[in-house]
């Protein structure tokens, strides 16, 4: 799979040069990539300040191509190191576009602009690409600035990892395990969570012997954020930074968010060259993905994940956990509360989304989903994911519209793909 990308428009114009995403070097600011590019083949200051002062990337262009202006004798053999410096400090600066690049995973990245085949890839596809291949370098580099900003900012304090809302398993060992993390580089990390009722919370004791800490004061307290990256009630300034594997809030600026299986196996991911996992971190980690993908049932568990469990070696009877632990919503219980049990507030380009997940049988779907979907909009709530463990389907309804997902998956992220700037879900 592909990010591919044309021009400064879309959802992926923030990866083109025209992009206006400004920055400064050396206290000059420089309003797009293009601008500084095209400024740095010259030495003439008078050319220089030229470019630099154009209203728009196209005229800077225009004035940097002008073959009858005299260009710094080697700027052939420097001018993919001045680009990757245009786009790093493009990225560093704008922080949210940098999580947005971080987000991209490890796709290919590719320039589709076919009448350029040293940026970008050509008539035939098959063209240099450099600007794709320099936007990957840079994706690492800034990823690497995230994890070292979060580790340098936690220095020196008590930092409470932190999981969200009605923690989960993967909420619950996350926070764990990168506590344990950070202590090995000296840092005072606690493992806590928040005070909502606490889902596999009898999964969680079996594997778990230390009970975290339990937070109800965010005051003159600094958090980590691990499987969230929603503030909920924690004041900006206290928020350090936020690991992930869900879609992004923009209320984190230290953010590194990439779709894993779970939020614990995209830790270890990260630091699986700077700190040794025990095999009991790494069961725990095993088990944030059993959880996470119903029981490796999920189209979240994919190919880039399982070869991650795969060299762990370690094993788990995941039909016996699911015969144990699984457990579908308990319908004697009121609607309203069983709607706000599993309930999650996204951002995605731009709309709102109030999400709640309802777990059950054939049966019981076929007897209560009418009247769930009934009070949706009374209760604000917006998407409804229905997951049918009997038939191993997703219902999902949406603004009242009635849809099945493809595959069988719990991920708001995975189903929020399909949603269109307009609000239109198509699946």
């Amino acid at each position: 799979m592909t990010v591919d990308f044309y021009k400064e428009f879309g959802e992926l114009g923030y990866l083109a040069n025209y992009s206006s995403h400004g920055f400064y070097k050396n206290d000059i600011y420089y309003k797009t990539v293009e601008h500084y590019y095209q400024s740095e083949k010259f030495d003439d200051i008078e050319i220089k300040n030229r470019i630099i002062n154009c209203d728009t990337p196209k005229e800077a262009s225009n004035i940097g191509r002008d073959r009858s202006l005299k260009r710094i004798d080697n700027f052939k053999e420097i001018k993919n190191s001045v680009m990757y410096d245009g786009l790093y400090l493009k990225f560093s600066q704008n922080k949210d576009i940098r999580s947005k690049l971080i987000e991209t995973e490890d796709k290919l990245i590719r320039e589709m602009t076919v009448k350029e085949s040293y940026w970008g890839v050509g008539p035939n596809l098959d063209g240099d690409n450099h600007i794709g291949h320099l936007l990957m370098k840079v994706r690492e580099q800034v990823k690497k600035d995230v994890l070292e900003s979060i580790i340098n900012n936690s220095k020196d304090k008590t930092v409470y990892i932190l999981g969200h809302i009605n923690p989960d398993c993967d909420s619950i060992f996350s926070a764990y395990i990168l506590s344990e993390v950070l202590k090995s580089l000296g840092i005072k990390a606690i493992a806590a969570r928040r005070s909502g009722e606490i889902i596999d919370n009898d999964l969680i004791k079996e594997f778990l012997d230390e009970e975290l800490i339990e937070i109800t004061d965010y005051k003159d307290k600094y958090f980590i954020l691990v499987d969230n990256n929603k503030l909920d009630g924690i004041d900006k300034e206290n928020v350090i930074g936020s690991i992930d594997h869900h879609i992004i809030s923009g209320e984190v600026e230290d953010l590194i968010e990439i779709e894993y299986a779970s939020t614990g196996l995209l830790i270890y991911d990260l630091f699986k060259d700077k700190f040794k996992f025990t095999k009991k971190l790494k069961e725990l980690i095993y088990l944030t993905v059993i959880t996470d993908t119903e029981y490796l049932n999920s189209s979240r568990y994919r190919e880039y994940d399982k070869k991650l469990i795969n060299d762990f070696n370690i094993k788990l009877d995941v039909v016996k956990l699911k015969n144990k632990y699984l457990k579908t919503t308990d319908f004697n219980k009121d609607i309203k509360s069983n709607l706000y049990f599993d309930y999650k507030e996204y951002k995605y380009n731009d709309l709102s989304i109030n999400r709640s997940t309802i777990k059950s049988t054939k049966t019981d779907r076929e007897k209560y989903y009418k009247d769930y979907v009934s009070i949706m909009k009374d209760n604000n709530i917006n998407l409804l994911i229905w997951c049918d463990y009997d038939e191993g389907n997703t219902y999902i309804n949406y603004n009242g519209i009635d849809l099945i997902h493809p595959y069988f998956t719990t991920s708001t992220n995975l189903i929020l793909k399909y949603l269109d700037k307009e609000g239109h879900l198509y699946l």
